[in-house]
């Protein structure tokens, strides 16, 4: 591997003369310019990126980080299909995704100050977002640049690319009512995430909308795993009026649930309604195949990429542009029909 001072020279030419041709500066003719890529490819040039980075004061990489651990709910196909998209828009623009991980004993807020204050990045992704998330605070406060996959209650008026969760549960709440459902149960993660209290409220105000069955068993909260499932199950089955109709998130959870079911002889789509709110798409293998409310994932991580690439060309909201406002994006979800669904016969 040859640096800068090797190119020039072999080529017997400046090092600035290098440096601007390989930058496409117009002050170097073309013929010039082909001379050096040309050498550079031949010789096997590589530039020194931590050089050009401080020179430039910018990384060209966007960081994003990501929980681990035996629940950590992002990382499963869901994300990795997120992960592509923003990848994509983000190649496109000659910039790079750079991962961190966070330990399932971290704090998110300690993870992503750390990452911040050493400036590895140009911007970040923050994912998993909270009822109220400290982290979106903080970044303002720092004027860092960076988007929230997921809406929150703090902030105020800063970038998220986000599912319609209530436009999802509005179209799962309606098909029910259709098939002549009045008793639905909806099962949630026990998290924090404020994809949990969209759906939650919004589950509330259509079961109200279409007088259905408001109690307080009609919503339950359990670990996002196939055992948190189970027990979900078992709860709202034991409960008075029985629920004829289950809503869910969790991919882990509907394993359970179908679980549960079969155990008491219940089959989806025959004794009992399933429906899956954005789930990942493994409820296409279970059996009977899940009804889902999906989404275009990737399309939600090229929208991520979309609106931090628009904070870095200084199209967003500052001192001498104030009237600019940050992209913030509902991704539209649909309907993919299954085989979990059966009609209530009165």
């Amino acid at each position: 591997m040859i640096g800068i001072r090797d190119l020039a020279r072999y080529l017997d030419i400046s090092i600035g003369t290098v440096s601007r041709a390989l930058n496409d500066k117009t002050d170097v003719n073309s013929l010039t310019r082909q001379r050096v890529r040309e050498a550079a490819t031949m010789l096997g040039y590589s530039p020194n990126q931590s050089g050009r980075s401080l020179r430039r004061g910018q990384t060209d990489l966007i960081g994003m980080i990501i929980p681990t651990g035996s629940d950590a709910m992002v990382i499963n196909q869901v994300f990795l299909s997120v992960l592509d998209g923003l990848r994509r828009t983000l190649a496109a623009n000659r910039l790079d995704l750079a991962i961190f991980l966070q330990g399932q004993e971290e704090d998110p807020f300690v993870a992503l100050r750390r990452l911040t204050e050493r400036r590895l990045t140009d911007g970040l992704i923050i994912a998993d977002t909270l009822h109220e998330d400290p982290r979106i605070d903080y970044l303002i406060e720092k004027r860092r640049p960076f988007v929230a996959f997921g809406r929150s209650l703090s902030g105020g008026n800063h970038a998220w690319v986000d599912p319609d969760f209530e436009e999802a549960v509005a179209c799962a709440i309606e098909r029910l009512s259709q098939f002549g459902h009045r008793q639905i149960g909806l099962i949630l993660p026990k998290r924090t995430t404020h994809y949990v209290h969209l759906i939650e409220e919004r589950f509330a105000v259509e079961l109200a909308k279409r007088q259905l069955n408001s109690s307080a068993t009609a919503c339950v909260k359990f670990a996002a795993t196939e055992t948190g499932g189970i027990d979900a199950a078992e709860h709202l089955l034991g409960s008075k009026p029985g629920c004829t109709a289950f809503v869910l998130t969790d991919a882990n959870q509907i394993a359970g649930v179908y679980r549960r079911l079969s155990e008491h002889g219940l089959r989806p789509g025959k004794d009992i309604s399933v429906i899956g709110l954005l789930p990942e798409r493994r409820g296409d293998f279970l059996s009977p195949m899940l009804t889902t409310i999906q989404t275009d994932w990737t399309a939600v991580g090229a929208e991520l990429g979309k609106a931090l690439i628009a904070q870095l060309s200084g199209r967003l909201p500052n001192a001498e542009n104030p009237g600019r406002q940050p992209q913030q994006t509902l991704v539209p979800t649909h309907y993919c029909s299954g085989e979990s669904l059966h009609q209530i016969v009165t």
